[in-house]
């Protein structure tokens, strides 16, 4: 089990360096893997790209803004 979470920490560093951006990205992921094998969800799959767009930009947006709350990001007047 350890050897399994090193190899995961180690993908997540290298691909990612950010949770909220894996996170993100993973639920985008999962959301479309559902809307693709769910059948009641078979109106949504012309709209995949913009779904996975939609995703990752609002993913990438929630890090930017906590990166710029950040104190040490501040600029000091």
């Amino acid at each position: 089990m350890n050897v399994i979470l090193k190899v995961i920490l180690a993908v997540y560093k290298f691909f990612v360096g950010d949770l909220v951006i894996l996170l993100g990205t993973v639920l985008t992921m999962v959301i479309l893997a559902l809307i693709n094998s769910v059948g009641a969800l078979v109106p949504l799959r012309g709209g995949l790209g913009a779904i996975l767009i939609v995703g990752v930009l609002a993913t990438l947006v929630a890090t930017l803004g906590r990166e710029v709350a950040r104190p040490e990001n501040r600029q000091k007047a």
